[in-house]
């Protein structure tokens, strides 16, 4: 009995070598759970048209959140204005420029002459426009409606207002026209060489109602090229 015990062989000591007949005293292993698949976060929806000033439609007419990637109309509240946003192709392009002499506009050949008037009537005939049956008649802005589209809206209303202590620029907000260029943009006018400057420095302390006579109205003659942003209704 001694031996057998000193050997700490598998066998028993009765000579029985079969093995697992003895149940283990420890406790039966938990099947693992499979892991729950992560939930993909989600951009937050924006209230359509919550922003205070400005709301976003395409081109069917039809209001978007504020938070749509994809629009090609924008509302001004403030003012009452549909206006067209740009494309990246076709021929609404952003990259576009348009003049009055024939021989100066760039505009991929998608209108005859590249002149604002011939980008009018083209937009018009189109089966697709910018804002849909919301306002689906475009023509070109006034002087005032393009130099107004980029005040912030506690410049009105405009008498007795002044701008900040610092020089200043003036810009359509990129959150609602990412398709802004730094050129020049053409208004509707006697005028025809006549543009609207979004590049030119308001200096401080300017009368608001001044700012088109500081740099933002340069008369330039038919033969220079400028955007066109149209307004719909």
């Amino acid at each position: 009995m001694v031996l057998c015990a000193s050997l700490l062989s598998a066998c028993d000591c009765d000579g029985d070598c079969s093995v697992g007949t003895t149940a283990s005293s420890g406790s039966t292993p938990t099947t693992p759970t499979t892991p729950t698949t992560p939930t993909t976060p989600t951009t937050p929806t924006v209230a359509k048209c919550a922003d205070l000033r400005f709301c976003k439609y395409d081109s069917t007419g039809t209001m978007l959140d504020d938070s749509a990637t994809s629009w090609s109309c924008v509302n001004d509240k403030l003012l009452g204005t549909f206006w067209e946003v740009k494309t990246t192709e076709g021929l609404r392009n952003k990259d576009w420029t348009y003049a009055y002499d024939p021989n100066v506009g760039a505009c991929g050949a998608t209108v005859a002459g590249c002149t604002p008037d011939a980008y009018v009537a083209a937009v018009n005939a189109s089966a697709t426009k910018p804002c849909g049956a919301a306002a689906p008649v475009c023509r070109m802005p006034t002087h005032a409606e393009l130099i107004f589209l980029s005040y912030p809206a506690a410049y009105f209303p405009t008498g007795g207002k002044f701008t900040p202590a610092t020089d200043t620029t003036y810009v359509p907000p990129a959150a609602f026209f990412p398709d802004h260029m730094t050129d020049a943009y053409y208004y509707n006018t006697s005028e025809v060489g006549r543009q609207v400057d979004y590049s030119a420095v308001i200096p401080a302390n300017s009368s608001v109602d001044a700012i088109s006579l500081l740099g933002m109205a340069p008369s330039l003659g038919t033969n220079v090229a400028g955007h066109v942003r149209l307004i719909c209704q």
